[in-house]
């Protein structure tokens, strides 16, 4: 696996359904910075990732976020 904790892979999935680290915060009941850390030291490591939206392009492509758990701004489930 990827060594990530199951809270960090859902703030991957929730930005992959389009929420932002202050929302991600609020509903994990997190300080944003914590999430930041998560983002900076262990997912985009984790993934070999250069920033946020590759780390999430990353995920849903290995299926570590599978794509009928992510939808778009309309509803849409991403194949």
């Amino acid at each position: 696996m990827t060594g990530l904790s199951p809270q960090q892979l859902l703030i991957v999935e929730l930005a992959a359904n389009g929420q932002t680290d202050q929302q991600i915060a609020s509903l994990l009941g997190i300080s944003i910075h914590t999430v930041r850390d998560y983002w900076r030291y262990r997912i985009r490591p984790a993934l070999g990732a250069i920033d946020r939206t590759h780390a999430v392009a990353l995920a849903i492509a290995t299926g570590l976020v599978p794509g009928d758990r992510v939808h778009t701004s309309k509803g849409a489930v991403v194949a």
